[in-house]
Formats: structure tokens, sequence, C-alpha cells
């Protein structure tokens, strides 16, 4: 009914995707990671919150040393935004790019199989997936 090789491009765009939502967990566990990074830094500017009210009237915590400890929490604050990023960067272009090639593809489809209406097209790629356990 429809063409071979548009039903192998959507069985490769389905493994792809499922190895992506495979490796959700792995995902999950980094970014909990840096959550929980984060979460200590919000506990470290409360501790020099802290010690700058208990020592501000006794002028041993001057408001320069405070700034230089809050610059340093926030230095790290902005190096695990950037390793948030990193890990979740990929996946949304990975993403995307399926995204691109299945709308490529079902419109390659469309134009080659004219005959077939939306729903023809959706269930006999759905029968190929299952027939190839994707789904």
């Amino acid at each position: 009914m429809i063409n071979e090789q548009f039903l192998q491009r959507a069985i490769d765009i389905r493994k792809t995707y499922l190895r992506l939502t495979n490796n959700m967990d792995d995902y999950l566990e980094k970014v909990s990671n840096v959550s929980d990074r984060l979460e200590k830094t919000v506990v470290e500017i409360t501790e020099i919150e802290e010690k700058y009210k208990d020592k501000k009237g006794s002028g041993n915590m001057s408001s320069d040393q405070t700034l230089k400890e809050l610059l340093k929490v926030l230095d790290k604050v902005d190096r695990e935004g950037k390793t948030l990023e990193s890990l979740v960067e990929p996946l949304n272009k990975e993403i995307e790019k399926l995204s691109k090639e299945e709308v490529e593809l079902y419109r390659l489809i469309r134009e080659k199989h004219s005959n077939l209406t939306e729903d023809q097209i959706v269930e006999a790629v759905k029968a190929r997936l299952k027939k190839e356990k994707l789904i």
C-alpha cells in the first residue's frame, strides 16, 4: 500500500523516539542532581545572609566580603544552569529534528499516495510499526 521506503523511514523515526524516551530516566536523574545542587546554593546564600546580619554590628563581616561570597555562590548557580542547559539542549534539538522528519515524511507520503486518506496512512504506518514491535 505505502512505499516501503516511507515505512522504513517511519520505523527509523520511531526507533529514535523510543531511544530518546528510554534515556529520559537518565536525563531526569541528571536534572534532579542539578536541582539538588541549586537547592544547596539557596542554603549557602541564607547562611551568608545570616553571617552578615550576625556580624554586621561587630564589624567582622563587611559588605565587601558578603558581596564576594554571594558572587561566588551566584557563579556556582550560573555554572549549574549551564550544566542543565547542556543536558536539555541536545534532547530538545533531537526531538525538534524528529518532529520535522515526521512532518516531512507525512508530506511525502501524501504526495506519493494522494489516493489514500489520512486515516489510511496512519493505519498503514501503525500496522507496520506493530509488525516491527515498536508500538
